[in-house]
């Protein structure tokens, strides 16, 4: 019983995690329109859910301060208080607090009493309540008196003043998994009894013996006589938690205000063909009877560990190389000796391909979610530099590894920072510059080719070089009469300490931001590049891949050994003749393409091995490295391009120079895979020297087969 407890537990706070994610978009949202109504209605749900929760699991901290923040959003959702920027701040901050106080409950951690104390007293305040006090909280809140229900509840000071206008009838009848799935029937009823005058009879005719109950079981169902001046609309809106979870039946069986209603019937199921059904009460009644589907259809989704899927894609990259290996085998002979082989072989590797794209979708997620958590740091910018910064988003819907949601926050925070700290003008110095006083930050997603390329762009001052150039030779990383191109300067700025600020704040001026984006999209295997434009602004350019379980690699080959490089990485593949490729000094090889210079790297005088390559012509291929510049690799051959599963050499074996991982070909035999970062920086050095000798290669094999 104490397993199956942890594992509730468990996905209380998976669910919380989901709530307060959606918790701050909608108050994003509600931030800039305050007009639309649905963000605060989908706010208060999200408390309401957490607040239902932490009470089965006795986190009387957590349901406390939810109730005061339930509370004020029940008064800014009726009318009674009005939407205003102080109101929006402390709401804003009280979601901060709420997730400090699940964080607490989750690890168990000791927190600080004032922690909640502070900016409950701050909501409360702004919405002129009075915090409920723990002692005589029962007597002075009615939504806590659960006696009431016993009999016809009073009506509410809302409705008190005046006539009932409508009876309904309501049947409500959950189903037997509702008490599981945290929603608690006494919140609907406390819900109704706000609207008017309630009345509740209980059906206990579903309760099993004693011996065969089950205590996470519902076995009751109900049926009200609610008194009000409210619309359908608002008595729906008390069951909008257990939508799709129950049966749901209202009946209008009155309208004092109109002559000889006509009955008007809403039925809500657990499983209905979901219809869009306006549910106001006409100004002419009339016979009506609608049917409003559940927001779902059953169970639209599933919680699965990542850890499963991790394994679960990874056996699929298994399987896309053993397919490669099948599909060598597969020639025109079979089409002749065994052509229905041929054909259900063919079916089986079409099947095969199908599995590893649902596999990789699998772990796929929209890139909305980091996006959603950007206008918060913005706000919280503005707030520290007094300037006004509009945010826009494109892009929301495009989607990326799983694994790689997490590793993005603190890249885009730290390119969030510096827009608005370095690019973003104060206001009067951007309208004497002909400028709107806003400033624009826009961050847009999109997927191209095997690529995830997001792109964080402002309307800023953006980079003055000299500066850069200046606080570079203050700080020694360059020589003084070193001469660096515009794109050498700019990426400086993703040297380790570099800042360009005069003074340290709690903003920047530690010289750890680009450095730290840098880093953090190396290791996702992804590269970075700065633009900018003085005066117009600065744009920064991220390139991911698709997903780190399976990439398409291209096979080439060096003398005898065969290596892998990153489609991604590849912008073109050219043949040309060994003239064309002149020497410089002090800076080696160097091929001229379309007029820029590019620096050639010979893969086998980098890791020391015969090429095979000879004759007038030369094959090279140029990649991308991570600043944006680019290398030409001499190789011997291209051979094929597959999709392939990289295994970690530093893991199973030890870092070796220039190489990434290692990967089992279709014919079975071991590959390395290039990282062409680090080729790029060998090259500059003047190459290794010394590259994986064959006994290496033989003990990466026996690791990674």
């Amino acid at each position: 019983m104490d397993i199956q407890f942890e594992e509730f537990k468990k996905t209380f706070f998976q669910e919380c995690d989901e709530l307060l994610a959606d918790l701050e978009h909608q108050l994003s949202v509600l931030k800039i329109d305050a007009r639309d109504p649905e963000p605060l209605h989908a706010a208060f749900r999200a408390v309401h859910s957490i607040k239902g929760g932490a009470g089965m699991f006795g986190f009387t901290r957590l349901v406390a301060f939810a109730h005061d923040f339930e509370n004020a959003l029940r008064l800014m959702r009726s009318g009674k208080v009005a939407i205003s920027e102080a109101v929006l701040d402390a709401v804003i901050q009280s979601s901060d607090v709420m997730s400090d106080l699940v964080q607490a409950a989750r690890n168990d951690a000791p927190l600080d009493a004032a922690h909640e104390a502070e900016a409950a007293e701050r909501l409360t305040a702004a919405v002129g309540t009075e915090r409920a006090s723990g002692d005589d909280d029962d007597d002075a809140d009615p939504d806590d008196d659960v006696a009431v229900f016993a009999a016809r509840a009073a009506p509410s000071a809302a409705t008190a003043g005046a006539q009932p206008r409508f009876v309904y009838a309501i049947a409500f009848r959950p189903s037997r998994q509702l008490l599981q799935r945290m929603n608690e029937p006494l919140l609907i009823f406390r819900h109704l009894q706000e609207l008017g005058t309630l009345a509740i009879e209980a059906d206990i005719s579903g309760l099993p013996a004693f011996a065969d109950l089950e205590p996470l079981d519902s076995y009751l169902a109900w049926s009200m006589t609610l008194e009000t001046n409210a619309a359908i609309t608002s008595v729906r809106e008390a069951f909008e938690y257990v939508e799709g979870d129950c049966e749901l039946a209202i009946d209008c069986r009155a309208d004092r205000g109109a002559p000889a209603p006509a009955p008007r019937v809403v039925t809500v199921t657990a499983t209905p063909e979901p219809t869009e059904v306006g549910t106001h009460l006409p100004a002419a009644p009339a016979p009506a009877t609608s049917t409003i589907g559940a927001r779902g259809q059953g169970l639209s989704s599933i919680r699965v560990d990542l850890d499963r899927i991790d394994r679960l894609v990874n056996m699929v990259g298994e399987i896309a190389v053993s397919q490669t290996m099948v599909y060598q085998h597969i020639d025109r002979a079979l089409t002749v000796s065994n052509p229905q082989l041929f054909t259900e072989l063919s079916q089986l590797l079409k099947l095969t391909q199908l599995l590893q794209d649902s596999v990789m979708a699998i772990r796929a997620q929209p890139i909305r979610s980091i996006f959603a958590r950007m206008p918060r740091v913005v706000r919280d910018l503005m707030a520290q530099t007094g300037k006004t910064v509009v945010l826009e988003t494109f892009g929301e819907e495009t989607e990326i590894d799983k694994t790689l949601v997490e590793q993005l926050v603190d890249p885009l925070t730290h390119m969030i920072r510096n827009a608005v700290d370095h690019g973003i003008e104060p206001a009067a110095e951007r309208m004497a510059r002909g400028k709107t006083p806003d400033g624009l930050i826009c961050i847009s997603a999109a997927q191209r080719g095997s690529q995830i390329v997001i792109e964080v762009s402002d309307d800023g001052r953006g980079i003055d070089r000299d500066k850069v150039r200046r606080k570079a030779i203050e700080q020694n990383l360059i020589h003084p009469d070193a001469v660096l191109s515009d794109d050498e300067i700019t990426n400086l700025l993703f040297a380790p300490g570099f800042s360009t600020a005069e003074n340290v704040s709690n903003i920047s001026g530690r010289g750890v931001g680009m450095d730290v984006v840098k880093r953090n999209i190396q290791k996702m295997g992804g590269r970075v590049s700065l633009t900018s434009e003085s005066g117009v602004g600065s744009k920064v350019v991220i390139a991911l891949p698709l997903t780190l379980a399976v990439t398409d690699g291209m096979i080439i080959r060096v003398g005898r050994e065969s290596y892998v490089l990153p489609i991604a990485s590849i912008v073109e593949c050219l043949a040309v003749s060994r003239q064309q490729v002149k020497v410089v000094p002090g800076t080696g090889e160097v091929l001229y393409v379309r007029g820029a210079p590019i620096k050639v790297v010979h893969l086998a005088q980098v890791f020391n091995i015969p090429s095979a390559a000879s004759g007038p012509q030369l094959l090279v291929i140029v990649v991308e490295v991570d600043d944006g510049q680019t290398i030409a690799l001499a190789v011997d051959e291209i051979v094929d391009q597959q999709q392939v599963v990289m295994k970690s050499v530093r893991e199973n074996f030890d870092q070796v120079a220039g190489i990434a991982g290692a990967t089992i070909l279709g014919n079975g035999a071991v590959a390395l895979f290039l990282d062409v970062v680090a080729l790029a920086h060998m090259a500059s050095v003047g190459g290794s020297r010394r590259g994986p000798s064959l006994p290496l290669r033989s003990s990466i094999a026996k690791q990674v087969a």
